[in-house]
């Protein structure tokens, strides 16, 4: 909580199934205070790659620059939205 009083939203990692193998995804927020733009940090090919889900004007969590985001993860968008918005706030 904030010293406001605002319930703060927190980056987290949630483990998912990817091709068979559990993987750690973590969850960074860029605003502390709205659930609305996360960097997400994947393992791929050996090293970590990053792309980014964003709030759409519907509301709806969706990866933004499908180029950037490994093959593998962009039929996980909805897990992943799914997990931002069941993430504790406080």
């Amino acid at each position: 909580m904030s010293s406001l009083g605002w319930k703060l939203v927190r980056s987290f990692n949630k483990e998912f199934e990817v091709e068979g193998e559990m993987v750690t995804v973590r969850f960074v927020t860029m605003n502390c205070v709205h659930k609305q733009l996360y960097q997400i940090y994947v393992p791929h090919e050996g090293k970590t790659a990053r792309f980014h889900i964003q709030e759409n004007a519907a509301g709806e969590f969706k990866i933004v620059g499908r180029n950037t985001c490994p093959p593998q993860y962009v039929p996980l968008e909805s897990a992943f939205a799914e997990a931002i918005l069941e993430s504790p706030v406080g």
